[in-house]
Formats: structure tokens, C-alpha cells, sequence
């Protein structure tokens, strides 16, 4: 049965950065006219199902009003989604019901949780969060139509997706965590409020992606070398806490509304497979902005970049072979 996964995360675009920066608000009224058009644009393909990963706001329910009767709609049998790994359970149980695609509302954090329980099944991530590098500013109806045309099969994975990167996070050689964008190592010893807004707390980063026209942490990459999403290498950056005579300065939009002068120490290109030891104790790691791993006294911590990460569909390449089919 040709199948959609639906995963909108409720809480996205609503983290501290619309006090510290200027980031927007993505509402869930929003979200739900999102869905809306998403979920015409599936019905529009001829796929025969929609799974709905279920959550606190209902923002699915008016698009499921809008197709009664037209496809069959389901809800993934799991607990209300109220935290990040109900994503990831709702990705796996999707994968797990033969979803063929899976439709993202969300920014980096929401699409690096779905990852994980996702697999091999390719995403098509909307934009809704504070950073959204991984993420396109998608128009509803041409993401559901693109992730309709990989379920029904009309198009193949080949054709229509990229695969993108990931940085693993290894502590004492057991696989802790990963990002999809970027991962920020700072000397801010607790993982609190978790959003990185302040550069001068940053030690080092590892990249997949440093793309100019992006913002976020990733985008101070991006003055240094420009790097797309099927790139075959990534970025390693050590960072200056202070000024000092080697330091290369770039200016870089860090955050929405927050452009920072960043002293760059040192740099290098980083391989698919090559470990790189991360070496501040105490401190915490950033993933795609969110500080999630706590270091501690007399742990071995590094990092390594893995060329298999999650499909991401191309929606303008989708949209562009469908023109022609």
C-alpha cells in the first residue's frame, strides 16, 4: 500500500531564540494550513494512505477533514507525542507500516530525531523551526506531491532524493548521538535551556554543511568554504575564545536576526570515516543547534563524519521529472 508518513512537530520555532535572536514564530494554526496543503498534494498522486504521527494540537485533524473519504488515514498506535524521542518512536513504527516517504514540519532538531528512527525511508523536511539548513522552505502542496509520486512509486529514490551526511558523537567508543547539519562543541558545562546562541562559548564545530545562503551555526563555515549537502567532505572549525594574532575573523548570521564577528583558530577538511578527538572537558555538544551530550572529566570523546546519512527528496528535481513524465 503506497503510503506518506506525517510527523509535525508541535513545539518547533517556539525555543528561546524569540527572546535571545529575532526567530520567528511558526504557530500551529499555521502548521495545520501546512498540512492542509500537504495532504492535497498526496491525495492528488493517488497514494492510497496517510499515517499521522498523533500530537497534543491535532494539527493533522483539519487536513484529515479536507480528504474524508479520499485516501485512507491512519494514526501511528503510540502515546501522544509531548517530547523529541516520540518522533523518532512515530519515524520507526512509520518505517516499520511500509510509509515509502515521510513528510517533515520542523527544522534541523525535529529532522535529526526522525533520522533516527527513519532509516532508509526518505524525508521531505518543511520548514518550521529557528535553524533550517536541512529543511526547505517548502510549499505544502508540492511536498505532499513529491512524496506522493516516491510512494506510488512513479519516481525512485535514485531519481528524486540526495543522500545527506551526519556527524557521529562517540563516548568511551560506544556511538552517543548524532547531528545532521552541525555539532557544536561548547564550554557551557550544562545542557539548560539547550539552544547556542553565543559564540563566544564555542570551542570547536563539525559540519556537513556550510551553505552561504543558510543561517545557523553552519553558516560561519560557509565563509570559510562552501560546502553543499552531497559534498563529499565536511568542516572542522577550532574557534578563538578571545582575539588572538592568528585568529581569522568572519561574519556570519548565527541565529535569525543575529549577525556575529566569529575568531576562527584553525580549520580542516573532514573525511567520511576519519576520527577527530574532541578535547574540552567539561562542556557540552550541540546538535543542529541544541546542546544534548554533557562532556565529563575522563571521558574519550570524538567525532566522525558518515557519508550515510538520511535520504532528503529534492522537490524542484521531483517537481521538475514529473513535468516530463
Amino acid at each position: 500500500m503506497s503510503t506518506v508518513g506525517i510527523i509535525a512537530n508541535p513545539a518547533a520555532g517556539k525555543d528561546i531564540r524569540r527572546l535571545v535572536a529575532h526567530g520567528r514564530v511558526v504557530s500551529n494554526q499555521e502548521k495545520a494550513n501546512i498540512l492542509r496543503r500537504v495532504f492535497a498534494g498526496v491525495v492528488s498522486t493517488g497514494a492510497e494512505r496517510i499515517l499521522v504521527m498523533p500530537d497534543h494540537s491535532g494539527l493533522a485533524r483539519p487536513a484529515s477533514s479536507d480528504v474524508e473519504g479520499q485516501i485512507n488515514i491512519e494514526y501511528v498506535d503510540m502515546a501522544v507525542a509531548d517530547h523529541q524521542g516520540a518522533s523518532t518512536n512515530a519515524a520507526r513504527a512509520m518505517k516499520e507500516q511500509g510509509a515509502d516517504c515521510i513528510v517533515t514540519l520542523g527544522g534541523d532538531g525535529t529532522n535529526r530525531v526522525v533520522a533516527k528512527g527513519a532509516g532508509e525511508v526518505p524525508l521531505v523536511p518543511i520548514s518550521t523551526g529557528t535553524n533550517n539548513v536541512f529543511p526547505a522552505n517548502t510549499e505544502g502542496t508540492l511536498a505532499g506531491i513529491s512524496a506522493g509520486a516516491l510512494a506510488t512509486g512513479v519516481l525512485t529514490v535514485e531519481e528524486a532524493c540526495r543522500r545527506s551526511k551526519r556527524i557521529d558523537i562517540f563516548v568511551d567508543g560506544e556511538r552517543r548521538d548524532d547531528a545532521l547539519v552541525d555539532a557544536a562543541v561548547s564550554t557551557q558545562m550544562f545542557v539548560g535551556a539547550r539552544a547556542v546562541w553565543d559564540t563566544k562559548t564555542l570551542h570547536s564545530m563539525f559540519l556537513t554543511r556550510a551553505e552561504p545562503a543558510s543561517i545557523g551555526l553552519s553558516s560561519i563555515g560557509s565563509r570559510i568554504m562552501p560546502i553543499a549537502i552531497d559534498d563529499e567532505n565536511g568542516l572542522y572549525i577550532r574557534f578563538n575564545g578571545r582575539k588572538g594574532k592568528n585568529a581569522t575573523t568572519v561574519r556570519a548570521p548565527i541565529a535569525p536576526g543575529m549577525v556575529s564577528d566569529v575568531e576562527i583558530k584553525d580549520w580542516k577538511i573532514m573525511e567520511p570515516g576519519k576520527k577527530i578527538d574532541i578535547d574540552l572537558q567539561p562542556g557540552t555538544i550541540a546538535l543542529d543547534g541544541e546542546r544534548e551530550v554533557e562532556l565529563l572529566p575522563n571521558q574519550k570523546v570524538h567525532a566522525v563524519m558518515n557519508s550515510d546519512g538520511p535520504w532528503v527528496v529534492d522537490v524542484p528535481t521531483t517537481m521538475t521529472l514529473l513535468s516530463t513524465r
